[in-house]
């Protein structure tokens, strides 16, 4: 079907791919993290370490589609690359629930609808596959300024993949005062889909990962909020995972409270971001709490500043 095109279609076919490859490659770079919190949504967690990975491998197959190097192999490998991936988001779109393939990570407003991101996906592999039909075995050596343009945004790519990988975010307690929820019947709200309400209780949901050291940090924390008398009732939600993490957390904690567990896709319909706690009071999400939890002297005063 494209078994013969010239030179001139063939050098822009490559570029295409590469410049799709790059941004994908970029994009994911920006927010590592969330990628990686990505994978975990597949059930994966353990393999969530591969997140670097793939976005270094991501954007060396695009710097070499874009300077159409040894485009019979490279084109071959991304072939490949795109195949699996696309193979992966049929899986997690139809057993998982996942909508967002979050492939272009950062650039989030280039991550369209399920059935846009098939048929782009879809393209891609044709171009994919014209390239490596119409190529020839090559064997050529980057010039001095491919090799230092390559290395230049190989740099940055690792360099900013690293420092957005590092979960920065969970470091740090965030107050949020979500006005979506604002004056709305809990039960109108993603947490209504894991609890029953009491109309006259207090409630801090904390939604956390059996495997995340900021959720570890908050446990010690969390287990005094029903002691001090301005929670009526704590609920710990988490999702399915080996036995080993669950036994190893309950061994540590021992926790006191309420734990409900849900497959993956459940739980991340409300976040896929750990740990993040939500104070419920009259049946409305009153503050979203992101990274560790403070103890619940600190989240008084944040609730009476919130108030004022």
């Amino acid at each position: 079907m494209c078994r013969f095109i010239n030179t001139k279609s063939l050098k822009i076919l490559s570029l295409v791919a590469g410049i799709v490859f790059l941004f994908s490659g970029i994009g994911k770079s920006l927010a590592a993290n969330d990628f990686a919190q990505i994978i975990t949504q597949y059930g994966f967690e353990s393999l969530r370490f591969l997140a670097p990975f793939i976005i270094i491998l991501e954007t060396v197959l695009g710097i070499l589609l874009f300077f159409c190097f040894r485009l019979k192999q490279t084109s071959f490998v991304a072939l490949c690359f795109v195949a699996v991936l696309l193979l992966v988001y049929l899986y997690g779109y139809l057993f998982v629930n996942i909508a967002d393939c979050g492939c272009f990570g950062y650039f989030s407003f280039l991550n369209m609808s399920p059935a846009f991101t098939f048929i782009r996906n879809f393209i891609l592999i044709c171009i994919l596959l014209c390239v490596f039909l119409n190529s020839a075995n090559s064997y050529k050596i980057m010039d001095k300024n491919e090799i230092a343009i390559t290395l230049c945004i190989l740099c940055a790519v690792a360099f900013v993949t690293g420092y957005t990988y590092v979960e920065q975010h969970n470091d740090v307690t965030q107050y949020v005062k979500n006005e979506k929820y604002s004056n709305a019947d809990v039960k109108n709200t993603p947490l209504g889909d894991f609890l029953n309400f009491s109309n006259d209780s207090t409630y801090l949901i904390f939604a956390f990962s059996y495997s995340c050291p900021h959720c570890y940090n908050s446990i010690e924390n969390l287990k005094e909020y029903e002691q001090s008398g301005i929670i009526d009732k704590v609920v710990a939600l988490s999702f399915t995972t080996d036995a080993s993490s669950v036994n190893k957390f309950n061994n540590i904690f021992k926790p006191d409270f309420e734990i409900k567990t849900y497959q993956p896709k459940q739980l991340f319909r409300l976040t896929n971001q750990f740990p993040v706690a939500y104070y419920v009071k009259n049946n409305e999400v009153k503050l979203e709490i992101h990274g560790v939890l403070p103890c619940w002297y600190i989240l008084l005063e944040q609730l009476q500043k919130t108030q004022k």
